[in-house]
C-alpha cells in the first residue's frame, strides 16, 4: 500500500520525508516501457511542500519567501524540483541554499505527485494536479507548474525523446509505470533515464591551476564512497576557482563511463549536493564496466 510522508512541523526535522525515489532504467537491458508514462528529469532540487513549507530529501528546510509559498494550497502535500533551468543547477543551489535569497522569483516549482493522494492511481493524481495547477487550475501560476508527462508508444519512443531532452540541455528522462500508487520509497514504478551517471564525492584538497588558471584552483581532488581519489576540474567556473567549496563539502560529479579500475572516466563537476550527507558511487550495471585493465589508458 502507498505510504504518504510523514507529517512535519516547521521545528527541527529528525527523519527524512518517505520520498518515491526511482531506480535506473537500463537503455539495453531495461523493462519494456511501452504504455509508461515519460516525462523530463528536471535538473533541480528535489523538495516536499508539506502543506506549510518546503523540506530537502534530507528533511532540511529551504527557506522560500511567504510570497512563494502563499501560492500552494494549505491542506496537500505536493512532491516536485525547484528549478531554475536546464543546465541550471549550481544557480538553483545557490538560491534555496541561501536564506531570504532575492532571487526565488527565478524558481519555478514543478510539481510531479501529490503524496497526500497516494493510494490513488497515478493518472488520477496527475489529473488532481491539472485541476490545482493546469491551464484552468484553481490555483493556476507561472511560477507553479505540472511536470508533463505522456504516454510512451514503444522503446525507439523514449530514446528519441532522451536525444531530444539531451540536445536542449536537459538531464534526462523519468519513466513511470501505468496506475502506479505513491510508495514513500526506492521502487521499480519509477525509473529514471540517463546516458551519463551522477554520483557524490567529498572535497579532500585542491589542485593549483596553471595557464590561465594560475594562482587559483585547478581542480579539486575527491574521494568516492570506495576510497579512491580523484580530481575534477571540467565544470569549475572562474568563480569556484577563485573560492572553490570548503574541504569536506559533498559534490555532485558526472561521468560518461568508468574505468576498470573503478575510477570517473572525463568527471564534471555539477554542484554542491545540499542534500547528500556522504559520497554515493554510482551504480553501474555488469554489462557496462569495461573487463579489462587496457580500457584505464
Amino acid at each position: 500500500s502507498a505510504r504518504s510522508p510523514k507529517p512535519v512541523s516547521k521545528t527541527v526535522y529528525k527523519q527524512p520525508p518517505e520520498l518515491l525515489l526511482a531506480h535506473k532504467w537500463d537503455l539495453e537491458t531495461g523493462t519494456d516501457p511501452t504504455g509508461w508514462w515519460v516525462s523530463e528529469k528536471l535538473d533541480g532540487v528535489r523538495a516536499l511542500y508539506d502543506g506549510t513549507g518546503m523540506l530537502s530529501r534530507l528533511g532540511n528546510p529551504f527557506s522560500p519567501p511567504q510570497w512563494f509559498l502563499d501560492k500552494l494550497p494549505k491542506d496537500i502535500n505536493l512532491d516536485g524540483e525547484l528549478f531554475v533551468g536546464r543546465g541550471k543547477f549550481a544557480e538553483t543551489i545557490s538560491i534555496v541554499k541561501t536564506v531570504n535569497s532575492p532571487n526565488w522569483s527565478d524558481i519555478t516549482f514543478q510539481i510531479f505527485d501529490i503524496p497526500s493522494c497516494g493510494s490513488l492511481p497515478f493518472e488520477k493524481r496527475l489529473l488532481k494536479l491539472e485541476s490545482l495547477f493546469g491551464e484552468k487550475g484553481t490555483h493556476k501560476d507561472s511560477q507553479i507548474k505540472v511536470v508533463q508527462n505522456e504516454k510512451v508508444k514503444n522503446k525507439d519512443h523514449v530514446l528519441e525523446r532522451l536525444k531530444e531532452v539531451e540536445t536542449l540541455g536537459g538531464e534526462g528522462l523519468m519513466l513511470r509505470k501505468p496506475k502506479s500508487v505513491y510508495e514513500g520509497r526506492r521502487s521499480h514504478s519509477l525509473l529514471k533515464v540517463k546516458t551519463f551517471y551522477d554520483a557524490e564525492a567529498k572535497i579532500i584538497g585542491y589542485e593549483p591551476g596553471s595557464g590561465r588558471h594560475t594562482g587559483q584552483t585547478g581542480s579539486l581532488r575527491c574521494m568516492m564512497e570506495s576510497g579512491k581519489v580523484f580530481t575534477v576540474g571540467s565544470g569549475l567556473t572562474d568563480e569556484l576557482r577563485a573560492r572553490p567549496p570548503k574541504k569536506g563539502t559533498i559534490i555532485t560529479y558526472r561521468f560518461q563511463e568508468i574505468t576498470a579500475s573503478g575510477m570517473p572516466r572525463f568527471p564534471s563537476y555539477v554542484g554542491e549536493a545540499i542534500d547528500k550527507t556522504g559520497p554515493k558511487d554510482a551504480e553501474i550495471p555488469e554489462h557496462r564496466k569495461p573487463q579489462s585493465s587496457k580500457d584505464d589508458a
